[in-house]
């Protein structure tokens, strides 16, 4: 089990938001909340990025991403609506089919560029056990969705790279996450459920032929991250009966998350 986690983190991946050294971006993304299915995930990629990073004379990258800080919750009310926390490292399908998501990316940044861009989109699934006011048991809430995003990537003092071999970089990016599927304990009817925007900011440094030891030298980045959800997931205004009644008339949501990414460009052709 440690060697597939360790694995997954040293072969090449291309895409992953974080393989701007060679112009052309193009590869597949994948994102897990838990280690296992992120592991597949970023086996899976790597043997489509390389190809694709040597077609398209981009980089591979080896990439992690540190979890710091997650908050999620819904209030009803203004109380704390009961909620179950995926655990990352257990074999449940609770845990194990939680926060996935998948897809492409196309971005462009050459090695002088201050300014570098790029596109993705991608499917995510995602499911909740929650307990609202006055019941006894959890119920289970499933969503499938389209994302589609677009970010940029600042690196406006990259001549640095040149004389001290660091840089620093900043970057942003928005998603809106259309859900067009979804299963719950007051039906299938996915007005129940917003769709939105979510929202990420990063701030950190890019290295140039930092020395790891022995003969080799490495260009990587090292970026803490902050995300969060500008919509509440429940639709307030959904009622099932015409009017009588609206479940989610008082719910509102909270849901962010900070991390520490970093990168590591281990191929590329100049």
């Amino acid at each position: 089990m440690c060697l597939v986690v360790v694995l997954s983190y040293c072969v090449p991946s291309l895409a992953k938001r974080d393989s701007f050294h060679n112009g052309i971006i193009l590869g597949v993304y994948t994102h897990s909340n838990n280690a296992y299915i992120g592991a597949l995930g970023s086996l899976a990629s790597a043997l489509l990025d390389v190809p694709l990073a040597m077609a398209t004379k981009g980089a591979a990258t080896v990439d992690y991403n540190l979890p710091i800080y997650h908050q999620f919750g819904v209030l009803d009310n203004e109380e704390e609506v009961g909620f179950k926390k995926a655990s990352g490292y257990k074999f449940k399908a609770y845990d194990v089919l939680n926060d996935i998501e998948c897809g492409l990316k196309l971005g462009w940044l050459g090695k002088v560029s201050p300014v570098g861009a790029f596109l993705y989109g991608g499917y995510g699934y995602n499911q909740y056990k929650l307990r609202f006011l006055g019941e006894k048991d959890y119920t289970k809430h499933k969503l499938q969705s389209a994302r589609i995003g677009v970010g940029l990537r600042l690196s406006p003092f990259v001549k640095l790279m040149e004389d001290v071999d660091w840089c620093p970089i900043a970057e942003i990016s928005s998603t809106y996450i259309y859900n067009f599927n979804y299963k719950g304990p007051n039906g299938n009817d996915k007005n129940q459920i917003n769709n939105g925007t979510r929202s990420s900011f990063g701030i950190g440094a890019q290295f140039n032929e930092v020395d790891l030891g022995g003969d080799s030298e490495y260009t990587g980045t090292i970026m803490l991250c902050f995300e969060r959800a500008n919509y509440d997931i429940f639709n307030r205004n959904y009622t099932p009966d015409g009017g009588f009644w609206y479940p989610y008339a008082n719910c509102k949501s909270k849901d962010w998350s900070i991390s520490l990414r970093l990168s590591i460009n281990i191929f590329s052709e100049d």
